[in-house]
Order: C-alpha cells, then sequence, then structure tokens
C-alpha cells in the first residue's frame, strides 16, 4: 500500500516536471537538439492526466491514514 503511494507521488512529480511551461521541449533535461512536438491538445492532456494523478494521491493518503492504527 506505501509502495502505490510513494510510486503516485513520484509519476506526479515527474509528470509536473515535464509539463514545466519554461521549456517548449525536453532539451532543458538533455543537451540534444531535437525535443518533443508539444501541441496545446498534447499540453490540455498533460495536464489532465497531472489533475488525475493529484486527486489519486489525495484519495490514497487518506486510505492509507485511514488504514493505519495510529491512537
Amino acid at each position: 500500500m506505501k509502495g502505490l503511494w510513494y510510486f503516485i507521488g513520484v509519476l506526479t512529480i515527474i509528470l509536473i516536471l515535464i509539463n514545466n511551461p519554461k521549456f517548449t521541449s525536453l532539451g532543458g533535461f538533455s543537451n540534444k537538439s531535437s525535443g518533443l512536438n508539444v501541441t496545446r491538445s498534447t499540453q490540455k492532456n498533460l495536464q489532465m492526466i497531472i489533475i488525475v494523478n493529484i486527486c489519486l494521491f489525495l484519495v490514497w493518503t487518506i486510505l492509507y491514514v485511514l488504514s493505519s492504527n495510529i491512537y
């Protein structure tokens, strides 16, 4: 259960870093001149995936806290 929580958190962070509006391509992560062709629809889809991941992370956090036996 904790492993899935970590996975969703790390995946959300990676997706947010990829969606950085300062980079028009992934050239910011490497020195290669070739980058991704980022269109408006691709960016919108990526933002929707990020929103879903954030919601999953929050729900999973609530479930994790409720299932733990902290008194």
